[in-house]
C-alpha cells in the first residue's frame, strides 16, 4: 500500500507530465510562430534600414537634377521657338540662327552655374552634364564636367548629341529619358565617358512647348550605392546583395556581376523580386546545400537590396530556448517527485516572483526587483539574479564608459566628439536661429612626444600626454576636452567659454609656463602647439570646416615654433578652398 505522499506525488507528477507536455507542444508551435515572424521582421529591418542609407545617397542625386531640370525649363521662357524657325533647323534662317546660338550659349552658362553650384555641395555626385538635341541644331553642344580622378569638377568635352548611338547602351543616359519623355534612372552601366566605371545616373529631358532642348543629368559610381550594402553585417555568415527586378546580380559579395537568380536557387523565382518588397512574407529557399531566408526592399532607382541569412543561425536563439525549456520542465519533474504538497506550496510563491523578475530583466528591465531573502535553492537563485542584474548594469555602464572615454587621460575621445559633431551638424542644417550657435575648436598638438617615446620610453610619453591633458582640462574647466588620437586634443567652446576664448587661451598660456617652470624633466612640461577657429554661420555648412581651419591654424602654430602663440587666419576662403 503507497503512502499519501508518493500518492500525492504521483498525482502532482501525472498533472505535471500532462500539463508540461501539453505546454512544451503549444509552446514549440507557438514559438516557432514567432520565430518565424520574428526572423522575418529582423531581416526586413536589417534590409529596409540599408535601402534607406543607399536612397539617401540616390534621393539626393534625384533632387538636384529635378532642381537643375526645373530652373533649366523656367529659364526657357523668354525663347519663343516660332521666332527662330521650330525644331526644324533646315528652315531657319541665317539670323534666326544666330538669334537661337546667342540664346543658347546664355541659357547654357545658366544652367551650368546652377548645376555646379549643387554639385559642389554632394560627395557622391561625380559628374554633372547638359547634352543639347541635334534638333534645336546651334553651336552651342552643352557642358560636360566630371570628377572622377579629381578632387574638383573639371570640364570635358562636350557631349554631341548627333554622334549618340541609340543601340550603344553606354548612350541609354541620352536616349532612356527622351524614349520615356521624363526623368529616370539609369544604370548601373559601365561608362566609357568614366573610364569604363560602373555608373548610375539620374538624366531629365528639358521641353519647350514638347520640343526637346537637351537631357541633363548626374552621375554617382556604383560603389557609393554597393558601399553600404557591402558593410551591412548580417548574423555570422549571412549577407547583401543588390539585383534588378528580373532577377540579375549586380553585387554580391561572393558571387560574380551578372549571374542570374536562377543560377543560385531554382526555389526562388524572379518574378517574386518585381514587388516591391516581401512585406511580411516568409521567403525561404535551398543553397549549396544549406536552408536559406530571404528579405528585400526596394532602391529609389528600381534595384532590389537583397539581404539573405542561414535559418540556422537566425533560429539559433530559439533552439537555445527550446533546450532550456526541455531542461527546466526536467528539472521541475526531479524536484516535485522529492518535494511534499507544501514544499512544492512554499516554492511556488517565490519561484513566480522570480520568473516575473526574470522576465523583466530579460526585456532590459535591470531595475526589477528581486527581493526574496530565503535560504532555500529560490533564494540562492535570486541572489545570483541579483548579482547578475547588478553585474549588468555595471558592465553597460562601464561599456557606455569606454567608448567614449579615452583609456590613457580620462577624457573623452574621438568617438565621443563625433557624436557631438553629429549633433552641432544636425543643428547646423536646421536653419533659423538654431544652426547659428556661437562655438569655437580649438586645436592642440604636443610637440616632440616622438623624441620623448624614443629617448625616454613610451611610459614617460604617456606621462608626458597625460600632463598636457591636465593643463588642458584645467584651463577648459567648463568645455569638453576630446583625445582625437595620438598626441592630438580638441577642446570644444561655447556659451560662457567661447565668449571667454581669448582670455582662456592666455590663461592656458600661463598654465603652460607656469608648469614648464617647476618640471625637471622633458617629459613633465608642456610643450603644445594651438590653433583656434570660430564657427561662421552662413558660411560653414558643418563641424569639420571649422575643424580644418583650426587644424590649419595650429599647424601654422607649430611652424613658427610658438610655444602657446595665438594664430589668426586671415584668408579663410582661400583656406577652405
Amino acid at each position: 500500500m503507497h503512502s499519501i505522499r508518493i500518492k500525492i506525488t504521483a498525482v502532482i507528477l501525472a498533472a505535471i507530465l500532462t500539463s508540461l507536455a501539453a505546454f512544451i507542444g503549444i509552446s514549440y508551435f507557438t514559438m516557432m510562430q514567432e520565430n518565424d515572424k520574428t526572423s522575418v521582421e529582423t531581416l526586413n529591418l536589417l534590409s529596409q534600414n540599408a535601402q534607406k542609407t543607399v536612397d539617401v545617397r540616390l534621393n539626393s542625386l534625384k533632387r538636384s537634377v529635378d532642381v537643375v531640370a526645373d530652373i533649366a525649363e523656367d529659364s526657357l521662357a523668354s525663347l519663343n521657338l516660332a521666332e527662330v524657325g521650330g525644331a526644324n533647323r533646315a528652315a531657319r534662317t541665317p539670323e534666326q540662327a544666330k538669334q537661337l546660338d546667342a540664346f543658347m550659349q546664355k541659357y547654357c552658362e545658366e544652367v551650368r552655374q546652377v548645376f555646379g553650384s549643387i554639385a559642389n555641395h554632394s560627395d557622391s555626385i561625380v559628374t554633372y552634364y547638359f547634352c543639347i538635341s541635334p534638333d534645336i541644331g546651334t553651336s552651342e553642344h552643352g557642358f560636360f564636367y566630371s570628377k572622377v580622378g579629381k578632387t574638383d569638377f573639371e570640364e570635358q568635352p562636350k557631349l554631341i548629341a548627333d554622334k549618340l548611338d541609340p543601340a550603344d547602351r553606354d548612350s541609354n543616359w541620352y536616349f532612356s529619358p527622351i524614349r520615356r519623355g521624363k526623368p529616370c534612372w539609369v544604370g548601373p552601366y559601365r561608362s566609357r565617358l568614366l573610364s569604363g566605371l560602373l555608373t548610375v545616373s539620374y538624366v531629365a529631358p528639358v521641353y519647350k512647348e514638347d520640343v526637346l532642348i537637351g537631357v541633363l543629368g548626374m552621375d554617382t559610381l556604383f560603389y557609393s550605392v554597393r558601399a553600404p550594402v557591402h558593410s551591412l553585417r548580417v548574423y555570422d555568415t549571412g549577407f547583401a546583395c543588390l539585383m534588378d527586378e528580373t532577377g540579375r546580380i549586380l553585387y554580391h559579395p561572393r558571387l560574380k556581376p551578372e549571374t542570374r537568380l536562377e543560377e543560385i536557387s531554382l526555389n526562388l523565382d524572379p518574378e517574386l523580386f518585381r514587388r516591391e518588397s516581401n512585406g511580411s512574407e516568409l521567403i525561404r529557399y535551398n543553397a549549396e546545400g544549406q536552408r536559406r531566408q530571404v528579405s528585400f526592399a526596394t532602391l529609389t532607382n528600381g534595384l532590389k537590396l537583397v539581404v539573405v541569412a542561414p535559418v540556422d543561425e537566425i533560429s539559433a536563439s530559439w533552439h537555445k530556448m527550446t533546450r532550456s525549456i526541455l531542461l527546466s520542465a526536467i528539472a521541475i519533474l526531479v524536484v516535485f517527485a522529492l518535494l511534499t504538497l507544501v514544499i512544492v506550496g512554499a516554492v511556488t510563491k517565490p519561484l513566480l516572483r522570480l520568473t516575473s523578475a526574470s522576465q523583466k530583466l530579460a526585456s532590459g528591465d535591470y531595475n526589477a526587483e528581486l527581493d526574496y531573502e530565503g535560504d532555500d535553492e529560490v533564494g540562492i537563485l535570486t541572489r545570483s539574479f541579483r548579482q547578475m542584474r547588478d553585474h549588468l548594469k555595471l558592465y553597460i555602464s562601464d561599456l557606455n564608459s569606454r567608448a567614449f572615454s579615452d583609456a590613457l587621460t580620462g577624457i573623452k575621445n574621438k568617438g565621443a566628439f563625433e557624436a557631438v559633431k553629429e549633433w552641432l551638424n544636425d543643428a547646423i542644417r536646421l536653419g533659423g536661429t538654431e544652426s547659428r550657435q556661437e562655438f569655437a575648436v580649438v586645436m592642440f598638438d604636443c610637440n616632440g612626444l616622438k623624441k620623448i617615446n624614443d629617448e625616454f620610453g613610451h611610459e614617460r610619453g604617456d606621462i608626458y600626454l597625460q600632463t598636457a591633458a591636465g593643463v588642458i582640462c584645467r584651463t577648459f574647466l567648463h568645455s569638453p576636452v576630446f583625445r582625437m588620437g595620438g598626441d592630438e586634443f580638441l577642446v570644444l567652446l561655447q556659451h560662457e567659454a567661447y565668449r571667454e576664448r581669448e582670455t582662456l587661451l592666455q590663461v592656458f598660456d600661463s598654465s603652460a609656463e607656469a608648469v614648464n617652470a617647476g618640471a625637471k624633466n622633458p617629459w613633465e612640461k608642456v610643450n603644445i602647439a594651438k590653433g583656434m577657429a570660430e564657427f561662421r554661420p552662413g558660411v560653414d555648412t558643418d563641424v569639420e570646416q571649422v575643424v580644418r581651419r583650426a587644424d590649419e591654424a595650429m599647424y601654422e602654430n607649430k611652424r613658427q615654433g610658438k610655444l602657446t602663440a595665438a594664430v589668426s587666419i586671415p584668408n579663410f576662403e582661400a583656406i577652405d578652398s
